[in-house]
């Protein structure tokens, strides 16, 4: 069912992405040991991956990394016990895969899992186990790193230079790399960084775009066309939320279970402006000095503005000069974390809810406000 909320598995809920799911699986003859699946929040970017996994049958390993954004610093340890997991998972469907790990150092083997090691001196190698899994595999192996960006704040371990052992190495082992928060997930890549192991290796990449207004229409259309239900206000959905397609399936299911379009709507901002509150604030785990600025360039790219114009607000209300060089840094790190985006010479929010939620949060606070968190 398109209004499903969880993440699709199976191809037919998955709507208007034919082109890029052949591209994941490889069908067009486009193959990378690494793939990028890049995308705005809530685009569908986990669907489209379980429904390839689902559909090439390899074994594979899904690493969600959304679970880092919480935390101001990823450690070793936290990175294996998530690793750990998921091995543990990939056993359960193919047992014989413990024979192959027995002999990795910084593996214990218990019963029918494993246990891996985290401490300095004893602690599992992320290559030796893609070795053992490239050894292991008839075909292939898929090793996921969902928000893969998240990785950037690891302390005490690199994984760029196993991904680049991977890529020259195992011919067995294939990375899907997705991220919404593009430009840190470039940043942490370092593709173009002449210094970077990664510099240089051609990597396949999909981008999983908002809907525009006609697909926004045929998704709610076929989404309804599923309980029977005959919709018809598709333009006011569009124009109050976007094309963002979990947005759209979070109303979808709202209004199927109300069939009242102003409280599936209401409700579905609420819902939208609450969570982006939250992402908001992880965001700024690692700002506590400057958040209240960032609050405040938000509240005005919200309208969009101009960089004369966030200047200008910024200074206002805080009744200091603000140097050219911190509003650059300000802008970049907002944008590499996909908060707003640059349409021509104006900043923006690349989705209308995160503009209601920082007008929202705008309208609460008087301009002598000390901007308290939204």
């Amino acid at each position: 069912m398109l209004f499903d909320l969880l993440p699709k598995e199976d191809r037919n809920d998955l709507f208007d992405r034919e082109e890029e799911l052949n591209k994941l699986k490889g069908l067009e003859g486009l193959y990378s040991p690494i793939t990028l699946v890049l995308g705005f929040r809530r685009t569908g970017k986990s669907s489209l991956i379980k429904v390839a996994l689902k559909e090439l049958g390899l074994p594979s390993i899904y690493i969600d990394l959304r679970r880092f954004e919480e935390i101001q610093y990823v450690q070793y340890r936290d990175f294996v016990l998530r690793l750990q997991h998921e091995v543990n998972k990939l056993i359960k469907r193919f047992p014989d895969l413990l024979n192959a790990l027995r002999n990795i150092r910084g593996v214990s083997i218990m019963g029918n899992q494993v246990l891996f090691y985290w401490k300095a001196g004893k602690r599992v190698s992320f290559a030796s186990l893609l070795d053992s899994l490239n050894d292991w595999a008839d075909d292939k192996v898929i090793v996921v790193l969902d928000e893969a960006q998240e990785l950037i704040r690891m302390r005490g371990f690199n994984i760029l230079p196993i991904l680049a052992y991977s890529y020259d190495n195992l011919r067995k082992i294939r990375f899907i790399i997705s991220g919404s928060k593009m430009g840190l997930l470039y940043r942490f890549l370092k593709i173009q960084d002449p210094d970077s192991p990664l510099f240089g290796r051609a990597m396949s990449t999909i981008e999983l775009k908002p809907f525009n207004q006609d697909e926004t229409r045929e998704f709610l259309k076929l989404g309804f066309s599923q309980f029977g239900i005959n919709f018809k206000d598709y333009d006011e959905v569009y124009r109050e939320i976007g094309g963002i397609p979990g947005w759209l399936t979070y109303f979808g299911f709202k209004y199927v279970e109300y069939r009242d379009l102003d409280r599936a709507l209401s409700e579905t901002v609420n819902h939208a402006i609450k969570l982006i509150k939250a992402e908001f604030r992880n965001f700024l785990l690692d700002k506590l000095t400057t958040r209240r600025r960032y609050y405040t360039i938000m509240q005005a790219v919200a309208k969009c503005s101009t960089w004369s114009e966030i200047k200008r607000t910024l200074q206002i209300r805080e009744g200091v000069e603000i140097s050219d060089s911190r509003i650059h840094n300000y802008l970049r790190q907002l944008m590499d974390s996909s908060w707003i985006v640059k349409i021509d010479n104006k900043y923006c929010t690349p989705e209308p809810l995160i503009s209601k939620a920082f007008l929202k949060s705008a309208n609460n606070h008087s301009t002598n406000s000390r901007n308290r968190d939204i």
